[in-house]
């Protein structure tokens, strides 16, 4: 069971300092770290503790290197790969010193370190290949409009590493996120720093620009908090525990809203069939759960095996346990080494002795081994039940939990009954029953006899709270890409539907409470419509939960068959537009034409996603000769959907859409000033033939039903659309509650820009439209009109003229052009950015002021000689306030359109086809429109950069926010 004595190598320490800028650098605070060799529990040297100021330094250099001119911006894709191929070779180089380190530090097993070395290195070939193949798309469009995709570096990536396999979690981050453009600073675990220091210096011998790669060792708390934090930092990718993910994903909603990828913990269910070869299923059981120590996120702690196999699989295992070597990992005879510290290894301790005192069987080990170190002897438990701690929490530590079962309806209930779903394992040689328990179990990588395989092709990631996003394979470019797109008196209107539509039914709400809806065009309530709270969430939840059983009629459906229903919706859409139409004026006051164009926009949203649906497909991916690797997207389960009140009709089909085609169930929550037209819809929908529970609406305030939404424990993805300040509480709660997914589209500041050689009459028109259609209600407004100096005079003369010819007034006029704002608070709000945009200097050239004696109408108001640190040009209005700002040089409006915390929309007017493209490369926003401005259309993705949001709406990215990826690996046997 033991081996021999030590026989630890001398390994030489060579790098103990913080990596900034190609540079070594001592701790700011002055202090350093232990550094512990887990096989004796000795100090093995003192490393420089990073803490904010350091990760402040680190930033820096990291926002030099990503200048937009800096040399790492400017090196072609190719050059990119070349300097990861590099970087690569540099690792097997070093490989004997590497391991050695790795082995040393981490406890790892000798052969284990070698080849994990070799893996890092492979890791970073494969990304290297991508470089130069990160292509965006050309999409079809009307004729004159060319509308093309582009993705772009993310910016400054945080990457906060594990101590498990500390170099090739380190290759697994910095891999796509270098083969994508993007600048790092990354902080290996303070257990496991210095293969991370030793690779740094091989990232500055290969050639990497400073400022590319930071390394920062610190503690969490400490530093990897001040990653987290950090408003300058655009991503953070963490591996690690489910606990501190939460607070990383919590952190990054509290700053800057920054895309956050997480690869958590599990608690991975391997499944022994009874016509299961033995000696494959105790072979490939004991490895899924015994290497590396058990010390492995996907690890298969939870043994389910046939009660027909189950005793014989038990003796054999054993067996195979006892004759473990457990001792000096640099033993070549070692086949496991120590836990990795002593509060791990006592934790573990813990654990065997809850298992005992539970009332599980401890068939051989469950104690600590030798006098030095922290090393367990293989752990096997029989007889354990699913409600006992060893099955439940994640042990990481070497302890075999084997659990019986009789029927496969009755494993499946068991195995996905976790809060995780990092991965799971099947051994049969039925195919049939594999690929059911494929598609059955809840978990992002499945595998077929055999367990754990290492592909770099295909992608890692987890369901529920194992994590969100994807790493390896093509799917992990994704998460570091910004995806930029370039291209009289009212009728009476009956209000038919005020309650709430929960399992194709009308319910009045739990509280008993309704709310008043507000015509902004009078002031004057409509109507009211049922509050709904908490209490009516977790209704809808159960009713979606409901219809998203595996066996439930919406989950039976063949995907035309979804197809179909969201068909018959959008053409329903289609037949009451006159109605909705007055319904949405009514409610939102918007032009009574803008909401025909509205609604049909809506039906043919829903239509263009309809045709998704049987169009959503995995891939094959090229394995060994005697494997099958395929993925699967499968839709995320229960989906809350937030949606503003500009656009409600629209917006709604926008969350609607995707989510249905993926198969999903939704909780939608409407804004509460405008939720008449959704609850129509929602008659529309059961009308359709929806099964019940599949589209729920619940309408209420944001602080009470929109946060029940954001922090449900049983709501498994968010999707909102609002302001940054409620998209940063969205995204807390959901970090808080169940790290459920979001996707959030926020406001802008997006600038349009108009060249010295633009037509002036056109360009007058485009930044007409682009501020003041939906009263400015629009979160791409075009709200800094930046003019160059040449032709400034004339484009506000003429601006000015077209605006005062705009006609404000009554929606259901049909010469009315723009109608109220929202409501009385915004209204006021508008009005005083209007005041401060006259007491900080800028000229009042029209408007300013309230239009009409009832309502919330304001006319269009132009100010000129605007400048950027003013309050009018910095923050969102969302009304109609048009700064036109002057320019001289392009360098400079660059500078200064991109000096800004928002980037959703961006426009530019120029006849110069180099000028216009090389300002659509360089514009850090979501969409950028050349000759034209906020030409959305559904095949073309949307959404932000920086604090606008993260994630996409529209297009085949819009059905990324709603669909899983599976990774299946089976061999053939």
């Amino acid at each position: 069971m033991s081996s021999s004595e030590s026989s630890a190598p001398q390994v030489e320490i060579k790098y103990t300092q913080i990596f900034i800028n190609n540079e070594w650098h001592k701790a700011a605070n002055g202090k350093t770290f232990p550094v512990i060799n887990p096989s004796t529990g000795e100090e093995i040297c003192q490393v420089e503790e990073g803490t904010r100021s350091d990760i402040d330094k680190a930033v820096e250099a990291a926002r030099q290197a990503f200048h937009i001119k800096s040399p790492w911006r400017q090196l072609e894709p190719g050059a990119r790969g070349n300097l990861i191929r590099k970087f690569a070779n540099l690792i097997r180089r070093d490989v004997d010193y590497l391991a050695k380190l790795e082995t040393l530090n981490g406890g790892k097993i000798l052969p284990l370190s070698m080849g994990e070395v070799f893996l890092t290195a492979d890791c970073l070939d494969y990304y290297a290949g991508w470089a130069d193949k990160i292509t965006g798309e050309t999409l079809p469009s009307q004729p004159g409009n060319f509308i093309y995709t582009r993705h772009e570096p993310v910016g400054i990536c945080g990457q906060i590493i594990p101590w498990n396999f500390p170099l090739m979690m380190l290759a697994w981050k910095l891999g796509p996120a270098l083969t994508c453009g993007n600048v790092v600073i990354l902080k290996p675990a303070e257990q496991t720093p210095l293969t991370a220091l030793y690779c740094a210096a091989l990232i500055k011998e290969a050639g990497f620009p400073p400022g590319v790669v930071n390394i920062v060792p610190g503690d969490g708390p400490n530093c990897g908090y001040a990653i987290a934090i950090h408003p300058n930092i655009n991503k953070i990718a963490f591996t690690g525990s489910v606990e501190v993910g939460k607070k990383i994903q919590e952190a990054a909603g509290k700053s800057n809203l920054k895309r956050v990828t997480l690869e958590l913990g599990g608690k991975s269910p391997l499944i022994i069939c009874e016509d299961a070869d033995l000696d494959l299923a105790v072979r490939t059981a004991h490895e899924a759960l015994f290497t590396h120590a058990a010390q492995v996120c996907v690890a298969a702690s939870r043994l389910f095996v046939h009660s027909k196999i189950y005793d014989e699989f038990i003796a054999r295992s054993i067996e195979l346990a006892k004759k473990r070597v457990v001792g000096d990992p640099f033993d070549m005879k070692t086949e496991q080494g120590p836990q990795i510290s002593k509060t791990q290894f006592e934790n573990i301790l813990g654990y065997i002795q809850s298992g005992k005192e539970a009332g599980a069987k401890l068939e051989c080990g469950g104690a600590s081994l030798g006098d030095k170190g922290y090393f367990i002897q293989p752990t096997i438990f029989t007889g354990v039940t699913d409600d006992m701690k060893i099955a439940r929490e994640e042990i990481f530590g070497p302890v075999m939990s084997i659990l019986k079962f009789d029927s496969y309806e009755e494993v499946i209930e068991r195995a996905n009954d976790t809060t995780y779903g990092l991965a799971a394992g099947v051994i049969t040689k039925d195919l049939t029953r594999a690929l059911t328990l494929v598609e059955q179990l809840e978990a992002g990588s499945v595998w077929v006899n055999q367990y754990a395989p290492l592909h770099f092709q295909a992608p890692m990631g987890g369901f529920k709270q194992s994590g969100q996003g994807r790493e390896l394979g093509r799917y992990s470019l994704d998460e570091y890409c910004e995806m930029s797109s370039t291209d009289s008196s009212a009728p009476g209107v009956e209000i038919k539907y005020t309650q709430i539509f929960i399992n194709n039914e009308w319910h009045k709400a739990a509280n008993g409470k309704t709310f008043p809806v507000i015509n902004p065009s009078t002031g004057e309530e409509i109507c009211q419509v049922e509050e709904g709270t908490r209490a009516d969430v977790d209704k809808a939840v159960l009713a979606a939960r409901k219809a998203f059983d595996i066996d439930s009629p919406w989950r039976k459906f063949e995907p035309v068959a979804r197809g179909n229903l969201m068909r018959k919706f959008a053409g329903l859409l289609r037949r009451d537009i006159d109605y909705l139409a007055n319904l949405e004026t009514l409610n939102n006051g918007k032009p009574v034409e803008d909401s025909k164009g509205d609604i049909y926009a809506s039906a043919d949203c829903i239509e263009y996603y309809a045709g998704w649906v049987d169009k959503i497909v995995g891939e094959t991916i090229p394995g060994a000769h005697d494997q099958l690797i395929f993925t699967r997207h499968e839709p995320i389960g229960v989906c809350g959907q937030i949606i503003p009140w500009n656009y409600p009709i629209m917006m709604m089909a926008w969350k609607l859409g995707p989510a249905l085609a993926c198969g999903n169930v939704i909780i939608l929550k409407p804004a509460e000033q405008t939720p008449l037209s959704a609850l129509y819809c929602a008659a529309l929908i059961k009308e359709a033939g929806f099964p019940p529970g599949v589209v729920n609406i619940v309408p209420g305030d944001g602080p009470e039903c929109g946060n029940a939404v954001s922090s449900h424990q049983d709501i498994d993805k968010v999707a909102f659309t609002g302001s940054v300040e409620v998209g940063k509480k969205v995204q807390e709660a959901a970090a808080k509650s169940n790290l459920k997914r979001v996707s959030l589209e926020l406001g802008g500041k997006s600038p349009l820009i108009i060249c010295e050689d633009a037509d002036i009459d056109y360009a007058v028109s485009v930044a007409h439209r682009a501020i003041f259609t939906n009263a400015a209600q629009n979160c791409t407004a075009g709200s800094r009109t930046f003019v160059h100096a040449k032709i400034y005079d004339e484009f506000i003369a003429r601006s000015v003229e077209l605006a005062k010819t705009r006609v404000v007034g009554n929606p259901f006029d049909d010469m009315t052009t723009q109608g109220p704002q929202i409501n009385d608070s915004q209204f006021k709000k508008i009005l005083s950015y209007i005041e401060s945009g006259k007491q900080e200097g800028a000229k009042l050239e029209c408007g300013g002021e309230k239009a009409c004696e009832k309502g919330y109408f304001i006319k269009p108001t132009i100010f000129s000689g605007v400048k950027d640190d003013m309050k009018i040009a910095r923050e969102e209005i969302f009304g109609p306030v048009m700064s036109v700002l002057k320019f001289d040089s392009y360098d400079d409006v660059l500078k200064r359109a991109n000096g800004t915390s928002f980037g959703l929309g961006a426009g530019v007017i120029t006849k110069d086809l180099t000028r216009g493209l090389t300002f659509a490369k360089q514009l850090q926003a979501g969409s950028v429109w050349v000759n034209d401005y906020d030409a959305v259309c559904n095949q073309a993705p949307f959404g932000g950069f920086k604090q606008s949001g993260h994630g996409r709406e529209l297009g085949r990215y819009g059905l990324e926010a709603y669909y899983e990826v599976k990774t299946v690996v089976v061999k053939l046997i």
